[in-house]
């Protein structure tokens, strides 16, 4: 895509954004179908010299009450409203992100305590009775259960849940970038 191609899909935007037009309306106006109008916008299509020429009276419209385009906003001239809810709300995401995965971290603790534990404590108790028996004493059915609830106790940290501590630590922390730099710009 051309540098010419970037200026004029933005142009044709740019006189649907002033005279708020839906792309169903602009096209029928400048006697194009609908889908012309939405690749012209994406940068897909180039517009032809007969679209430029039945675009000139809106551009030049325009240009008579606004002046030339504007490329960019004045800087320093903006509502900050905005801009401070935004910094607010990245702050409460990221504070809600961390207490969401805020037990993480001592499951995780949890689970490495019982790897070295596991295997101490499998060795002092005495074997079970073989799985095809009955259990004849209440020592016996103990020694079964806590074999068997032994084998259950978690190893590690699921993976699941290590990558969701790990992406929502991730997100928490971009959040609170982004509400550090616009607190940058609402203080300038």
């Amino acid at each position: 895509m051309g540098r010419s191609t970037k200026f004029l899909h933005s142009l044709l935007a740019q006189v649907r954004a002033y005279y708020g037009l839906r792309q169903q309306e602009l096209a029928a106006l400048l006697g194009v179908g609908e889908s012309l109008v939405g690749h012209l916008e994406a940068g897909r299509r180039a517009l032809t010299l007969a679209v430029l020429d039945r675009l000139a009276p809106f551009t030049r419209q325009m240009v008579e009450e606004t002046g030339p385009l504007p490329t960019a906003p004045p800087l320093g001239v903006f509502d900050h409203g905005p801009l401070e809810a935004r910094r607010v709300a990245c702050l409460h995401e990221a504070a809600n992100l961390r207490w969401a995965v805020r037990g993480l971290p001592a499951q995780a603790a949890v689970a490495a305590r019982w790897v070295q534990a596991l295997p101490g404590l499998l060795a002092a108790l005495p074997p079970p009775p073989p799985a095809d028996e009955a259990p004849a004493t209440a020592e016996a059915v103990r020694l079964r259960y806590a074999h068997a609830w032994l084998a259950l106790r978690p190893q590690a940290l699921p993976p699941e849940e290590l990558a969701r501590w790990y992406l929502a630590g991730a997100r928490a922390t971009a959040l609170e970038a982004e509400a550090a730099a616009l607190a940058v710009r609402l203080s300038e």
